[in-house]
C-alpha cells in the first residue's frame, strides 16, 4: 500500500515536471514546453495550493520521503459552486493533471490517487465530477464509473 498525501509548495517543481510529462506523453499532438511555461505553471500551482477549493494529491517516488522530494504520481481536483438545480448542492468538481512518471506506471498509483481525489470531492459536497481523459487514462476512468456519454455536449472556445 502506498501513501497518498496532499501536495505542498515544496512539491511545485515536481508537480510542474509531471504536468509536463502528461502533456508531452499523453496529448495527441506534439507539444514543446519552455521555461516561460514552467514559470507560469509553477506560479499557478502556488496560487492553487493556497485555495480551499483545490487539492493536489501526490505519491512520493520513495515511500514516506515527504514534501520537496521526487514524486511518482499526481492528480489535482477543484470544486466550484454553481446555482443548484432541484436536487443537490450545485457544487461540481473537475479532475485533472493525472500523471504518473514512466518508471512507476502499472503499479495502481492512478487508481489510488483517483480514489483519494474522489473522496475529497465527496467531502466538498460535489454532486458530480468531470474530466478530460487521455487515451491511456480511459480504462481507469471507465472502471471508476466515469462515462463518455451524457445529456450534455461538451463545448469550448478560446478567448482572446
Amino acid at each position: 500500500m502506498v501513501t497518498v498525501r496532499r501536495a505542498e509548495h515544496s512539491d511545485i517543481p515536481e508537480i510542474v515536471r509531471l504536468k509536463g510529462l502528461l502533456m508531452e506523453d499523453g496529448w495527441p499532438w506534439h507539444i514543446e514546453l519552455d521555461d516561460a511555461w514552467r514559470e507560469r505553471c509553477a506560479a499557478a500551482a502556488a496560487t492553487l495550493l493556497d485555495s480551499p477549493n483545490y487539492a493536489c494529491f501526490v505519491i512520493d517516488a520513495e515511500e514516506g520521503a515527504g514534501p520537496g522530494t521526487p514524486l511518482a504520481s499526481i492528480v489535482s481536483t477543484s470544486v466550484e459552486q454553481h446555482l443548484p438545480g432541484p436536487d443537490g448542492s450545485g457544487r461540481s468538481a473537475y479532475l485533472g493533471d493525472m500523471s504518473t512518471d514512466l518508471v512507476f506506471r502499472g503499479r495502481g498509483y492512478g487508481k489510488t490517487l483517483l480514489d483519494a481525489a474522489l473522496a475529497w470531492c465527496r467531502e466538498q459536497d460535489a454532486g458530480w465530477v468531470s474530466l478530460f481523459s487521455t487515451e491511456s487514462g480511459r480504462s481507469l476512468y471507465r472502471k471508476a464509473g466515469f462515462s463518455p456519454v451524457g445529456p450534455f455536449q461538451h463545448m469550448s472556445m478560446g478567448l482572446d
